[in-house]
């Protein structure tokens, strides 16, 4: 968590939650491997609830790994309601962390979400109704020479960290 006014870093905390719990609650809860579950998360993972998810069928590896043993089928609701409820927990987290840092006023009414799991589908909107602030989605900007897989919000943090001695007074 980074809190600026103007261009000035006025606080700095950190939550030990993120998409890598997102990754392991998933891999618990589908009895499934971590990367199969990243896999899942990253071509799946939404925490948009939709009706529809009830009828849209998974197949997930088994842990074993195992290439002679058959993937068993979940449907995509069981997967959005794991993401969801860690999503949501690390969002209240993050709003409590605002707010007891005394410094809510300043972040005003913006806020910028970076990291990989930034890019799941929802996301943004539920970070809003958590919140109650406007929010985007981070891109590193100011950095030349990234190669393409280091231009989304995986890396704008990275990145801003690169830049920011540059622009701070």
């Amino acid at each position: 968590i980074g809190i600026f006014a103007e261009v000035h870093c006025i606080h700095a905390d950190a939550i030990a939650s993120g998409g890598n719990h997102v990754t392991m609650d998933l891999a618990r809860g589908l009895s499934t491997r971590l990367e199969d579950a990243e896999a899942l998360k990253a071509r799946f993972g939404t925490v948009l609830v939709s009706a529809a998810d009830e009828h849209e069928m998974i197949s997930v590896r088994p842990i074993s790994g195992d290439p002679n043993e058959e993937a068993h089928q979940i449907s995509r609701a069981v997967m959005t309601r794991i993401i969801k409820a860690r999503v949501e927990e690390t969002l209240e987290l993050l709003r409590d962390r605002i707010n007891q840092s005394g410094f809510g006023n300043v972040v005003g009414k913006r806020v910028v979400l970076t990291g990989g799991a930034s890019q799941m589908q929802g996301l943004p909107e539920a970070a809003r109704r958590i919140l109650g602030r406007n929010v985007r989605v981070g891109r590193p900007l100011g950095v030349a020479g990234l190669p393409e897989m280091a231009k989304g919000p995986a890396f704008a943090a990275s990145a801003g960290l690169l830049i920011y001695p540059q622009v701070a007074e």
